[in-house]
């Protein structure tokens, strides 16, 4: 077990809870400075092994110039560099019209199975005006989803002519449409993948590398799912945990641990330049989980149990709650460390999240968690 004091039994525990809210304003200041990668903002991200000594800056540069594009960002990581580009403008156009072309075409498929059902009832009762009427709607409603494919599908094209040129034959069927605008847009992002590593190539030598590019549409739709998952996480934790407690005062203690933690994860990821993407987010849930185990064990140790003092009973958790964080921090820290040797993004990424997270864990859930639910404690008791 760990040999430390019983911080509980000072006359100024109440002072103890400043420290994490100081760290949770610090964390919402930093938190200000996060950047998204290309897995939510959409664009290229290229991550590359190599040995470069170049700077930065002049390698941007160069890049740039080659691909005529604005500076990209270049970041030096453990073992290689990170490089963001912007998506490509008329990607994300063509992009745009590809959606669009998918919605005129499930709006042509629900229009033609309605024309088909009506022609049928139609043949079983003829002359029914009402029948009648919605076959024609459903015709017109056809004609005008096969019009806004056609327009959609030829401004997609139009987009991806740098890349891949104009189509020698035009589709006249729905289904060879729907390849012709699936087809050009895969060619023309592999047209543009192949242009960006032979430029990148011709400045920075390198002996592997990691491709990845999101349109600006599927990253909002990602990052708009990643908020919903963590709201529901909240909410599922703050109807659990009141059902155990049944007070708001432990209650709020261990949900604001969670939602301190990462806040404090997300200062430290503004502050040292952990983007947020997919994987980072990973990182945050898990903290969450981290969070709770340690913040549920120390309210029911000190509210439930009966052994000594609440404050030997708050003691006893810490220690517990210390040699179960330090472990995962041991455990997270060899992954970190093998994350920098070989700079494996994702794993770089939620390590370095769950550390910082965990290192705020200690401060908010033994000073603050631990400092409130103790005086709700001898509240409850003076009373009873």
């Amino acid at each position: 077990m760990l040999s430390i004091p019983n911080i509980y039994t000072s006359r100024h525990l109440k002072y103890f809870i400043l420290v994490p809210v100081l760290l949770m304003l610090v964390g919402i200041y930093f938190s200000s400075r996060i950047v998204l990668d290309s897995s939510l903002s959409g664009g290229v991200s290229i991550i590359l092994q190599t040995n470069t000594t170049s700077s930065t800056p002049s390698i941007a540069s160069s890049i740039a110039s080659k691909l005529h594009i604005p500076q990209p960002s270049i970041q030096r990581s453990p073992g290689g560099l990170q490089i963001t580009l912007a998506i490509n403008e008329s990607l994300a156009k063509a992009d745009t019209y590809l959606l669009n072309f998918y919605a005129y075409r499930a709006s042509y498929s629900s229009s033609e199975v309605n024309a088909t059902t009506l022609s049928l009832a139609l043949e079983r009762s003829p002359g029914n005006k009402t029948i009648e009427a919605g076959l024609a709607n459903a015709t017109s409603g056809m004609n005008n989803s096969l019009s806004g494919m056609h327009t959609s599908l030829n401004s997609e094209l139009a987009e991806l002519a740098p890349f891949i040129g104009s189509p020698g034959a035009s589709a006249n069927s729905t289904d060879a449409m729907l390849g012709v605008a699936q087809g050009s847009y895969a060619n023309a992002s592999k047209v543009y993948q192949q242009s960006i590593l032979n430029a990148i190539g011709s400045v920075v030598p390198y002996t592997s590398y990691s491709y990845q590019q999101l349109t600006p549409t599927l990253g909002r739709y990602f990052l708009k799912q990643l908020e919903y998952v963590i709201l529901v996480a909240f909410v599922l934790i703050i109807i659990v945990v009141f059902a155990i407690f049944r007070s708001p005062a432990p209650a709020f203690a261990v949900v604001f641990g969670a939602a301190n933690d990462m806040v404090i994860a997300l200062g430290a990821m503004g502050a040292v330049g952990i983007p947020l993407g997919i994987a980072s987010i990973g990182g945050l849930l898990m903290l969450i989980g981290y969070s709770i185990d340690t913040d549920v064990l120390t309210a029911i140790r000190i509210l439930k149990r009966h052994e000594g003092t609440p404050e030997d009973r708050a003691y006893a958790s810490m220690k517990t709650g210390l040699t179960m964080t330090m472990t995962a921090i041991v455990s997270f820290g060899v992954l970190f460390a093998v994350s920098v040797l070989t700079y494996i993004p994702t794993y770089y990424e939620i390590s370095g999240v769950v550390l910082f997270g965990l290192f705020g864990d200690i401060l908010t859930t033994w000073l603050f968690n631990a400092t409130i639910v103790l005086g709700y404690k001898k509240r409850k008791d003076r009373r009873s």
